[in-house]
């Protein structure tokens, strides 16, 4: 019976209990003010998931979005889990397209087999240089990289704001964007009819490579040790200043990468706009997923079809989009809630079973 009885406390306190628990209470808070809107949670929810995967074209949207959202949730669990809190994922993503977009603009008609891969790669590395600047600043001026990288934020958008509407806009347009990108850095279409392109194929292929590092690698064992003990890091001999500029340097990459994959995928050309807050509501995302990769793939997709379903949800039934904007508050509420709960709920477990085993 003790034994049973330990079991059960530790089911609920596992970490994926208690994420699945923080997601069912900000649903069940976003049914209370749908309610209150006059509307029925019930069929509000129905035509939400309805429009996030009831038809082929609602699942390829979901994708469509997942993009960039996984991709840029990857590189904040990389950061979050070496401690380093990266806040600037927002600008990266601008970055990161810039990146993607130079090469689709000056370097002509290239070859898709090496187009595309030199606009990714291009877009990693200006994401995760331009990261890489609070890393340093943190390192050598003790700078608060919360601080820097948010209002480096402003300072992407505003440089791709300069750039499309000055040196590189679009003569032949009224609105500032840039022409379109080479054919040779397009990704391909990979359900024909709809929007979907290859560019989930790159993320999920980057949260397994990612997934493995982080689980089998030194590398990752270096960056988790940083991140739960720097003074036993550094004693084990980690620089943990190289891992937090390394943890930032990735974070930023990955944020490059999803707005390079937003301009080689999508837009196919440099527009105001590019990202509606992906690089915010990424952090949500990685929290979410508990810094985990396969655990951010799960939230990403959850994250996705929340935006995407939205739509169809306030044309069937008039709950207008804000609500889900609402619900994706309240689950980053709760899950930053649930783990200090988790903690509590550890500690007094711990007792209580050192206490039944006597």
């Amino acid at each position: 019976m003790k034994i049973l009885m330990i079991t059960i406390r530790r089911i609920y306190t596992s970490p994926i209990t208690i994420q699945i628990g923080a997601v069912f209470l900000a649903f069940l808070g976003g049914a209370f003010l749908i309610a209150l809107s006059g509307a029925s949670p019930i069929d509000a929810y129905q035509t939400l998931v309805q429009g996030a995967f009831g038809s082929k074209n609602n699942i390829a949207e979901t994708l469509v979005k997942t993009t960039p959202l996984l991709l840029t949730g990857l590189g904040l669990a990389v950061a979050l889990r070496a401690r380093v809190f990266n806040i600037g994922a927002e600008g990266q993503i601008y970055m990161g397209a810039i990146g993607a977009a130079f090469v689709g603009l000056f370097l002509g008609d290239i070859p898709t087999f090496i187009g595309i891969p030199l606009a990714m790669l291009a877009g990693f590395i200006v994401g995760a240089l331009w990261a890489s600047i609070a890393g340093i600043l943190k390192l050598k001026l003790g700078a608060n990289e919360i601080i820097v990288t948010l209002m480096m934020n402003y300072i992407a958008i505003e440089i791709t704001h300069y750039l499309i509407s000055g040196p590189w806009k679009d003569p032949t347009a009224t609105e500032p964007f840039t022409a379109e990108v080479a054919k040779g850095i397009q990704l391909p279409i990979i359900i024909p009819g709809t929007r979907l392109h290859a560019g989930i194929i790159i993320a999920v292929i980057a949260t397994i490579l990612l997934w493995w590092v982080m689980r089998y690698t030194v590398l990752g064992y270096q960056l988790v040790l940083t991140g739960a003990n720097p003074n036993a890091a550094e004693y084990g001999g980690i620089n943990t200043g190289r891992m937090i500029l390394l943890a930032m340097l990735i974070s930023g990459g990955f944020a490059g990468l999803a707005g390079a994959s937003e301009i080689s995928g999508l837009h196919h050309r440099l527009l105001e706009g590019l990202s509606p807050g992906y690089g915010y509501t990424a952090i949500a995302i990685a929290l979410l997923g508990k810094e985990k990769p396969l655990g951010v793939l799960v939230a990403a997709l959850l994250f996705a079809g929340l935006v995407v379903g939205a739509d169809g949800m306030q044309r069937s039934t008039g709950v207008p989009i804000a609500v889900v904007l609402l619900i994706e508050g309240l689950v980053l509420l709760f899950v930053v809630g649930s783990d200090r709960l988790r903690l509590n709920w550890q500690t007094t477990s711990k007792d209580g079973e050192e206490n039944e085993l006597d």
